[in-house]
């Protein structure tokens, strides 16, 4: 799925080293590649946002009170009525399919297992979401033709899954008329809407959420979040209509995990820290729109949302890439597209300087 959907090479959660030669020009590289939510600086595992460490879960029984912690402090924060606290992007996809399939078994549709996935036009690669690989009930829909996804709703059809911001082939944020079709579409029917955030939630679009900004609501939702010195973490997060398939038994999240995510909720829900991530986000447009038509003879596109910001060349944003990353300055590659997605505590100064690296580029360029 574009931008939905993680896999080993292009995922923008998977951290990112910089090349062997890689040098910068005053300290450590600023890396807006995507692979942290935080500069290592300002993420200290369970210190982050606290006055303290929260105390390492010794037992099972322990650690599911810590998870059920976190849930509680997700929820109000969300518009789920429960959340599932999971070890993996994988893990958690295979529980939401379960899950859905499992909540029209109970309610008199069995037949109501195929998930139709909205890639859009632009991923030519259509990789099925983490953990449901070789599940052959699942249809990948390269287009977002509202008449082409009606075409595929059938008797057997049970939920819809879309990325509102896209960033496994390229870059884009998907329209907000998109998503409304969709919810309307799968209320006429009785399917299950889903969204996955596990690359832009959690505040890298400049609010909470990122369907946040359309109004549009989901059924379903999968949040990811990896730090740099922790295990991974994914949320699944339903409403209460949908919670009635939920299954017991799933893997629980590692303790060091939980405790990461007790901190990025307690941080994200900071007083004036989203207002702060908004200024940034500002910024960042700011200075890249005029760095775009500064530099119009380097770059076709400017796009973005928030700290979610993308620069599309006449051709391979690789080379680009390679070299802002001799700058200090890593950033992503999709193709044509140079994207930067800087951690949620960049500062104005880091901004300031990651546009002069990619000015110097493109000036470079010009000779």
């Amino acid at each position: 799925m574009s931008a939905t959907f993680s896999d080993s090479t292009s995922a923008p959660n998977e951290p990112i080293q910089p090349a062997v030669g890689d040098t910068c020009v005053a300290g450590a590289p600023l890396d807006f590649s995507g692979a942290s939510l935080f500069f290592p600086e300002n993420f200290a595992g369970s210190t982050l946002g606290t006055d303290a460490p929260i105390g390492s879960p010794q037992s099972a029984v322990e650690a599911a009170a810590l998870s059920d912690a976190l849930c509680a402090k997700i929820s109000p924060v969300s518009f789920g009525d429960r959340v599932l606290l999971l070890p993996s992007e994988s893990e958690a996809w295979r529980s939401a399919v379960e899950m859905v399939r499992r909540y029209h078994r109970l309610v008199g549709r069995p037949k109501r297992r195929r998930f139709i996935v909205c890639v859009g036009p632009a991923d030519a690669t259509a990789s099925l979401p983490p953990g449901l690989e070789g599940d052959d009930e699942i249809v990948i829909l390269q287009t977002d033709d509202h008449a082409a996804l009606q075409a595929e709703v059938d008797v057997r059809t049970a939920g819809i899954l879309i990325a509102p911001v896209r960033t496994h082939a390229g870059f884009e944020v998907v329209s907000g008329s998109v998503l409304a079709r969709l919810r309307e579409t799968a209320d006429e029917y009785g399917l299950i809407l889903g969204f996955d955030e596990s690359f832009c939630g959690l505040g890298r679009s400049g609010m909470l959420w990122a369907h946040e900004w359309t109004g549009v609501t989901p059924d379903l939702m999968i949040a990811c979040h990896a730090p740099v010195d922790a295990p991974p973490l994914a949320a699944l997060i339903v409403t209460q209509r949908l919670a009635r398939g939920a299954l017991g038994g799933s893997a629980l999240a590692e303790g060091a995990a939980l405790l990461a995510g007790h901190a990025l909720i307690d941080a994200l829900s900071a007083p004036g820290f989203q207002e702060r991530v908004q200024n940034r986000s500002w910024r960042l447009e700011d200075q890249l729109s005029a760095l775009f038509y500064r530099r119009r003879s380097a770059f076709k596109d400017l796009s973005g949302l928030g700290l979610m910001q993308a620069l599309t060349l006449a051709g391979d944003a690789e080379p680009m890439r390679a070299k802002l990353a001799e700058h200090g300055l890593l950033t992503r590659a999709m193709g044509p597209v140079l994207a930067l997605f800087p951690p949620l505590t960049v500062d104005e100064n880091d901004i300031d300087a990651a546009i002069s690296a990619i000015d110097v580029i493109c000036a470079q360029e010009e000779r």
